[in-house]
């Protein structure tokens, strides 16, 4: 049975911590999901290593596919960059306008805490000091109430229609195409080369690159499609996808 992308699949595989500057009076750390506070970190440092890519500087229009909540698209934003979030999951797209807090308040209590009542946090500044009771939350959820600024584009790239929404999205002026951990979350073969082909008929000429961002190894869930980077560059490369760049978080490339 295909996988769906629902709230608790992606509970299953995001784990993110919720505080790294300590916290007494519990004897274990809670921790969150798919949230805005545990992924940002992680994805600025994910965007600081793409614009780092040959040529990626000079992009200034970026469809991402596979882009969840568009967070990553906010952080291109903040670099410049005119970015859109493209994703097909029914969770992402009926909660994209919906706060957190009522989910980061389940997980805290999934987890034995209190959510009005929880242990205190150290604080980011003076490490010796202690956060205001109930100040974490300022931390935790952003301060314009929202999940995302970024409108999530429900398209799945199968038709020449979709395609154009996504392209007119950009005004028609798209010179990057992004995969998000989109090969690598697809259960076949199969079905990642449908997605590499859909970024195929995307681009608005050939000159405009397709830059799939995944995880090297083969120890992730084992109903995904974990694959080495090697491993990927071949199966692309023996179905036609062989401009595809491909690319981890730590800047490998091949």
């Amino acid at each position: 049975m295909a996988l769906i992308w629902d709230q608790a699949l992606f509970d299953e595989l995001y784990k993110s911590g919720v505080w790294k500057h300590g916290m007494r009076g519990a004897p274990r750390h809670p921790h969150f999901h798919y949230h805005w506070f545990g992924q940002k970190t992680r994805l600025e440092r994910t965007i600081a290593t793409f614009l780092a890519l040959p040529g990626a500087a000079q992009i200034s229009d970026i469809a991402i596919i596979g882009g969840g909540f568009g967070w990553t698209a906010e952080i291109f934003g903040t670099q410049g960059v005119n970015a859109i979030s493209v994703d097909t999951s029914d969770y992402i797209v009926d909660n994209e306008a919906v706060s957190e807090e009522a989910e980061l308040r389940a997980a805290l209590t999934t987890q034995g805490f209190d959510p009005d009542n929880l242990p205190v946090f150290m604080s980011d500044i003076d490490p010796n000091a202690e956060l205001p009771a109930g100040e974490i939350w300022s931390h935790w959820l952003r301060g314009d109430g929202a999940r995302t600024s970024i409108p999530v584009e429900q398209e799945d790239l199968a038709t020449n229609g979709s395609r154009n929404k996504v392209k007119q999205r950009l005004n028609n002026n798209m010179d990057g195409i992004l995969t998000e951990f989109l090969l690598d979350s697809m259960e076949t073969d199969a079905e990642s080369l449908t997605i590499a082909d859909r970024c195929q008929s995307l681009r608005p000429n050939p000159s405009v690159p397709v830059i799939h961002l995944i995880a090297d190894g083969t120890d992730g869930d084992p109903r995904l499609n974990n694959k080495t980077l090697v491993q990927w560059r071949a199966l692309l490369d023996a179905n036609g996808f062989s401009q595809h760049i491909l690319a981890t978080v730590d800047g490998q490339t091949l």
